[in-house]
């Protein structure tokens, strides 16, 4: 299910990102990250982003991310941490991402 919902979504998300590069002046659209946000959805769909060739799947929860990584860690995708971040779960947080969007203080920074 997964997997046919991002090869059916994925050609036009490409051709917008394509556009938007075009209106910006990017010459490389292959330089944005595109990132598969996985939240709410079972590792099922972690496979199924990584099938369909995506290597960066972010998260907004680290107890949520904390469970899909431990399951699937061998999927050899990047994590990002794309929401907020709180100071008793920074340890955790940086364990698996690779980049975080967003922390909850200048401190934690």
């Amino acid at each position: 299910m997964y997997l046919e919902r991002l090869h059916d979504a994925l050609p036009e998300v490409r051709d917008r990102i394509e556009r938007a590069c075009e209106r910006a002046s990017r010459s490389d659209p292959d330089s944005v990250t595109l990132v598969a946000v996985t939240k709410g959805h079972p590792v099922e769909a972690l496979r199924a982003a990584r099938d369909a060739g995506l290597k960066v799947v972010g998260e907004n929860r680290v107890q949520e991310a904390r469970a899909k990584w431990e399951t699937a860690g061998g999927l050899d995708l990047t994590w990002h941490l794309v929401g907020h971040l709180q100071r008793n779960k920074a340890r955790q947080a940086l364990q698996m991402f690779r980049l975080t969007k967003s922390v909850d203080s200048v401190r934690l920074a």
